[in-house]
């Protein structure tokens, strides 16, 4: 073996002196049928293997044996709370079914998934806007196990579960109207004219309580918690600064309020902050974070994914809808 490369199962078989059937054999934890190896043997073998740092191409097995036992779960990023969430839970479950979670972030789950990489993939990271995905189709003709959380797509050989965030996003505009007129956003990305944006829904609202929409209470957060903490900050320093900031994402909440103690103020008291998920970040923070959401959903949408993969769902697939409504908590005064 070359300094600095890899062991290999050939490596392990050369120190262990045997052969790579027997290499491979040991490594499978198979028992049983016409095949014995003895036990000092499978010690030698395993003593190779920690020697020399072997690990096993899981990839590389599964396709030799129709099964990876790795189940896939696609987020957008750890930093925020809906996808941490949904990656705690599937930790916590898959293992209990003999299944290896691998979290993998943005579009790198593309690449992975068609090379063979894991049984079945929970797809939570999309395209707001994304109706259909040749990724998803092909791996469903290939009869990979989906779950995808999308409130645009069909169910077509996967599961889909849909957010209906509509009604909720409305119920929390009319909410904030009720008691305020200079009403901020932090919004996650430009709107880029998609009409069933959470922004959009902002814009709505502010139409019907017949407020003008005013750009120079809204921000674009990127997504980073930094960029929203900063942007927080610029609004609660305006000289009018805003009564109330609905952020679209749970995330840019937390950080703005705290934004908000870090320039003395009272939340809910002089600044009132409404989210968008439903986190369980955003339920445990002090105070509870007031949200738009559905109720939790993860540990569902891993069950969901499980049940596929034993084939106790239709396969033409089934679409699950999760209503969104308005959390009142700790971040809002009464109105």
């Amino acid at each position: 073996m070359s300094k600095g490369a890899k062991p290999t199962i050939r490596d392990v078989a050369k120190a262990a002196d045997v052969s790579l059937t027997t290499v491979s054999y040991v490594l499978s934890g198979r028992h049983g049928g016409t095949t014995r190896i003895s036990q000092p043997t499978q010690d030698r073998v395993m003593a190779a293997v920690k020697e020399l740092g072997y690990v096993a191409n899981q990839a590389a097995r599964g396709m030799r044996r129709g099964k990876t036992d790795v189940v896939a779960v696609a987020i957008g990023n750890l930093d925020w709370p809906w996808d941490r969430a949904l990656a705690t839970a599937a930790a916590r479950i898959l293992p209990e079914h003999g299944y290896q979670p691998v979290i993998l972030l943005g579009d790198d789950w593309r690449k992975f998934m068609m090379s063979g990489g894991a049984d079945g993939v929970i797809i939570g990271y999309f395209p707001e806007a994304k109706a259909d995905d040749e990724t998803v189709t092909e791996l469903a003709r290939r009869g990979v196990a989906q779950v995808v959380i999308s409130g645009t797509m069909v169910p077509a050989g996967f599961d889909v579960l849909a957010p209906e965030a509509d009604a909720g996003l409305a119920e929390c505009m009319d909410f904030l109207t009720a008691s305020h007129r200079r009403i901020a956003c932090i919004r996650r990305a430009d709107p880029a004219g998609r009409p069933k944006s959470r922004f959009a829904a902002y814009a709505a609202g502010l139409e019907r309580a017949g407020i003008s929409l005013d750009e120079s209470l809204v921000r674009t957060s990127q997504h980073r918690p930094g960029t929203a903490y900063q942007s927080a900050l610029e609004l609660l320093q305006l000289p009018d600064r805003p009564t109330a900031i609905l952020c679209t994402d749970d995330m840019e909440a937390l950080q703005a309020i705290r934004a908000a103690y870090r320039l003395g103020l009272q939340v809910p008291g002089d600044i009132q902050i409404v989210g968008v998920g439903n986190s369980t970040e955003g339920q445990e923070y002090d105070p509870a974070l007031t949200t738009v959401g559905p109720e939790p959903i993860f540990e569902q949408v891993v069950r969901m994914l499980l049940d596929r993969l034993a084939g106790t769902t239709p396969s033409e697939g089934v679409r699950v809808a999760s209503p969104w409504k308005l959390h009142l908590r700790g971040t809002t005064l009464s109105n």
